[in-house]
């Protein structure tokens, strides 16, 4: 059994911003000394599990404490906390399964001298978890045996628990790829704002005038690429009317990378993003996108042009007729747990795992099913994300 201790390393609360740290003294609290649990800005305690696991927190003091501190915590069910919490963070966890979880005890100790409580063990049993969906247990501080108190409004954390994903993915051989024929002038395709994404291992560059290693989209319309004559083989681009952007980051071979670019016809801006980081940003001339166009070649993913083809693994993509936000492109990377309700939700309009059971499969429900052709073969379902 592996152990996951989630100590973040983070300043106690007497380096509080100072408005904060005023308000509390106003109430008296400050002087008292405080008490949270020790989690991230957001009020996360993350952890990524690859088997069922003990996970282990901590909760924190203002000040070291003289004698005994006995806080007490308990797990929150509450639909409504969590479904608030999604929304102020642009997140889409799920409530953690009573089953799933068992804490070993709902009071910590921070002992005499310190200012930082003894371990805390919450133990998540994965199985039974849906590939691709983030699971969240709320927790709240309901007071202490001493006059510390939480901090007003933060005596919630919210224990979030990824797991690894493995999966099948496409090889494309260098000749192979999949193309969209229902896309073709479908008139919920033209887009003012889109999210387009893909997970891709490239095994070699073009070498050979204009260097170009397709990915998905239309060539010029809304096409990610690597390489092109104006820049490297191994630099991500998107080409497309009235924007074009190429990456700053030079891509490596053999290496799994989540890729996507979110534009924004309204705002006239785009902006590229890498494993989730934004990389590069650029105004858009265009007021739109129109994924149903034609240039030469259909919405293809491993191809354009009727040619420039990519040698490489794709699994994971993606289109939304919608911005997703840098915490969505993260957390979604790998899967996403239920794709017929974000059709529904939250405008995902094409989703294609591009692996050994769906193959080019939209599993929207949208019916934009991808075509294979040439030799497009698929590995086990082995393949591990995050990698």
């Amino acid at each position: 059994m592996k152990r996951y201790h989630i100590a973040l390393a983070l300043a106690v609360l007497a380096v509080l911003p100072s408005c904060k740290k005023g308000l509390l003294e106003e109430e008296g609290l400050y002087k008292n000394g405080v008490v949270e649990f020790q989690s991230s800005d957001t009020r996360e305690i993350s952890a990524f599990l690859e088997e069922s696991s003990p996970v282990t927190f901590f909760i924190s003091s203002s000040k070291k404490v003289d004698e005994d501190v006995v806080v007490n915590f308990e797990p929150v069910r509450d639909t409504a906390v969590l479904n608030a919490f999604n929304t102020a963070n642009g997140t889409n966890y799920w409530m953690l399964p009573s089953e799933s979880a068992t804490l070993e005890s709902t009071s910590a100790i921070i002992r005499a001298g310190s200012a930082v409580s003894d371990p805390i063990t919450l133990d998540v049993d994965i199985d039974g978890f849906v590939n691709g969906a983030i699971y969240c247990l709320p927790l709240k501080i309901t007071g202490t045996n001493s006059t510390m108190t939480p901090v007003p409004g933060d005596e919630y954390a919210y224990v979030v628990i990824r797991g690894y994903v493995y999966a099948s993915a496409a090889l494309l051989p260098g000749y192979a790829y999949f193309s969209m024929p229902t896309t073709v002038s479908d008139p919920n395709l033209s887009l003012e704002v889109c999210t387009m994404e893909i997970r891709v291992k490239v095994n070699k560059w073009a070498s050979s005038n204009p260097y170009i290693s397709s990915l998905i989209g239309v060539e010029e319309n809304f096409l990610l690429r690597f390489g092109d004559i104006s820049c490297d083989p191994n630099q991500l681009q998107l080409a497309g009317q009235g924007v074009s952007i190429t990456s700053k980051a030079h891509f490596d071979t053999d290496k799994w990378y989540h890729v996507a670019v979110v534009a924004d016809g309204v705002k006239q801006t785009c902006d590229l993003y890498i494993n989730g980081e934004l990389d590069s940003s650029t105004p858009m001339g265009s007021k739109g996108i129109n994924l149903g166009q034609v240039y030469n070649s259909i919405f293809a993913i491993g191809m354009s042009e009727k040619g420039r083809y990519l040698d490489g693994y794709v699994s994971e993509a993606r289109v939304w007729g919608r911005k997703l936000s840098a915490t969505e492109l993260i957390n979604g990377q790998c899967s996403i747990a239920d794709p017929k309700k974000e059709a529904a939700e939250n405008k995902l309009l094409g989703y294609w795992k591009l692996d050994a059971e769906n193959k080019g499969k939209d599993l929207t429900g949208n019916g934009y099913d991808g075509n294979p052709s040439g030799n497009i073969s698929y590995t086990e379902a082995n393949i591990r994300c995050p990698e």
